[in-house]
């Protein structure tokens, strides 16, 4: 943890004060001050002593913070909660300060009082605001989320206008960002959590999963048509800020299925592997769009060849689809058959049955855990009960399995 300052608290004596201020300047603890402020904000005088009521708060929460800090780091019994709680107050309550430590006061005039102060004795201390974030971790998102998005937020604070420093510069700021929609995510707070993923994308160890925080943030907020029209949207504007990106590239096709823009998705796809043929992702999505159109034999074809390049993750997904290729298939064909179907005719289906099953079990014996039997199951007891009939143990088995 970084060294707190013990910092001397910067207080004024007005002549005159009204007697609003002069409550607030009584108060003994920022939490008493701040609702003093808050209660009484439209009796204060002027301007200044707006910026002086808030400026009590500022150093009324330091006096806190300094001292809960102090004991922390000598490991003694500190009041953490209380500690980040006052932090909190005096960046909040710096920032309000400033706002009316720039505007006239009674006389008319900008008369600058804190504002330097404050921020020399609290920017240094912003790294505090993630401390408090992991903290509250898991006790209270809402409170985590508000420290970690204010040491984001605060860089941009014109209290802090001289001493900003570039966010590509600090390597806290987009690990922070994450984190910030992490708890926003959690406290189901999604544009929120929207709003700081999109910040953390770019970072080189958190980017992918805030990109995934960020695709459910925008999911989770989908409720209307225009909802979903804004989706597709704010997909075709991450593709284009993120071409090469897999992740982003699926969400859209995915997305432009979903508002029935089929033609879009496969010209998206097909513009992808006209660039880079062995395109893992635009392979499986060519696919889909494929076995959409009830061409199955070159779906079965071109999921065969994401396979081949597919992550260990999405092998199962991928034999559970090649097996529906080719029971898809098989199907189209037993559909325009007439009547009973006769040995020699079954017999033609039985290869084709035969390649669904090996992709089936392939799928099975990839789920571990038998968690994504839907995906499978089913369809590979329908797929023995054709080829070995529903006596076969074979077949028995599979319908236990399937749950039948």
């Amino acid at each position: 943890m970084i060294a707190a300052l013990m910092l001397v608290a910067v207080s004024s004596a007005f002549a005159g004060a009204s007697d609003a201020l002069k409550a607030i300047k009584k108060a003994s603890t920022y939490s008493e001050a701040a609702q003093l402020v808050q209660s009484s904000l439209d009796q204060l005088a002027d301007n200044a002593e707006k910026a002086e009521a808030y400026n009590t708060v500022v150093d009324l929460a330091l006096k806190t913070f300094n001292a809960e800090s102090v004991k922390a780091q000598a490991q003694q019994q500190a009041n953490e909660e209380d500690m980040y709680n006052a932090l909190q107050t005096a960046f909040t309550a710096a920032n309000e300060c400033y706002k009316y430590d720039q505007l006239p006061n009674a006389k008319g005039k900008v008369k600058e009082r804190f504002s330097k102060a404050n921020a020399l004795r609290l920017y240094n201390l912003r790294p505090y605001l993630i401390n408090g974030g992991g903290f509250f971790q898991g006790k209270d998102y809402k409170k985590a989320f508000d420290l970690l998005s204010g040491y984001v937020a605060s860089n941009d604070y014109p209290v802090f206008a001289e001493l900003k420093q570039d966010p590509a510069k600090d390597p806290n700021y987009k690990n922070a960002a994450f984190y910030a929609s992490y708890m926003a995510l959690m406290d189901k707070d999604y544009p929120n959590a929207e709003k700081y993923s999109e910040m953390a994308i770019g970072d080189s160890t958190n980017g992918t999963n805030a990109l995934a925080i960020m695709f459910q943030a925008m999911k989770s907020q989908i409720k209307t048509k225009a909802d979903t029209l804004a989706f597709v949207q704010k997909c075709k504007n991450l593709y284009a800020k993120y071409p090469d990106n897999q992740v982003v590239f699926a969400n859209l096709v995915n997305a432009y299925s979903q508002v029935g823009q089929d033609a879009e998705a496969e010209k998206l796809v097909d513009e992808r592997l006209a660039s880079n043929p062995n395109d893992f992702y635009a392979l499986y999505d060519k696919g889909l769009v494929l076995f959409q159109k009830n061409q199955y034999e070159d779906a079965a074809n071109t999921m065969t060849k994401a396979l081949s390049l597919a992550p260990e993750a999405s092998k199962l997904d991928i034999n559970a689809t090649i097996g529906d290729c080719y029971l898809g298939h098989a199907q189209a064909r037993l559909d325009k058959i007439k009547g009973v179907l006769s040995k020699a005719a079954k017999d033609q289906f039985i290869p084709v049955y035969n390649n669904a099953i090996k992709y089936y079990e392939a799928a099975k014996a990839l789920d571990k855990d038998g968690s994504q039997k839907s995906k499978y199951a089913a369809r590979l007891y329908s797929c023995y009960y054709f080829v070995y009939g529903e006596a076969d143990p074979k077949t028995q088995e599979a319908k236990t399995y399937a749950g039948y």
